[in-house]
């Protein structure tokens, strides 16, 4: 179970974001986007938080509802989509709705509402167009040219020489003797 207090104690930083409202829930998304799409690929928005750590809850109301339509939002507007881990958390007594994403690694970034964004520090700023492309070479495993790490042992390579002949012609290999996956090392 995640150590709610102690998000909050942490405060606001590269990978996590307090909304003190659900009415903020687009900035809250575009942080989101941008926390996901930094190296680290994670992220967490607390709504009911204020920016200086003070816990406000979320407003009064029907908090299933609140969660689909906060679902909906995310569904609709994440390119490619992402699928974040919804709760609802007390804390002294008030309800924060936590939110956590991570990008799968075979995604280079996402876009919401049509713009990527990028986390540095506890800022977010857009993606220019040079910057996109330059994600999608670096984080794409059949264009990338290494260096080469196992998610699984941590093993490397400098460059990546396992191929495998298909129907469809010759493939990389990307799977480690110990049964991870070599990704590129960013």
């Amino acid at each position: 179970m995640m150590d709610l207090a102690g998000l909050i104690t942490r405060g606001e930083g590269q990978t996590i974001e307090f909304k003190s409202s659900l009415s903020l829930r687009s900035e809250g998304l575009q942080a989101l986007c941008a926390m996901v799409n930094a190296d680290c690929a994670k992220g967490t928005v607390l709504f009911g938080v204020a920016p200086d750590a003070t816990v406000c809850g979320v407003e009064s109301g029907d908090l299933d509802t609140a969660q689909r339509s906060l679902s909906q939002a995310i569904n609709q507007k994440f390119d490619p989509p992402l699928h974040p881990d919804i709760q609802v958390m007390e804390h002294e007594g008030k309800q924060v709705i936590v939110l956590t994403a991570e990008r799968l690694r075979s995604v280079p970034y996402h876009e919401y509402d049509g713009r990527a964004w990028i986390r540095q520090g506890s800022e977010k700023r857009q993606l220019t167009l040079q910057e996109k492309n330059q994600l999608r070479r670096c984080r794409d495993r059949d264009s990338h040219s290494g260096p080469w790490k196992c998610d699984r042992c941590g093993k490397s390579h400098v460059t990546l020489i396992q191929v495998i002949s298909t129907n469809d012609g010759m493939k990389k290999h990307y799977n480690c003797d110990c049964g991870g996956q070599f990704w590129p090392c960013t």
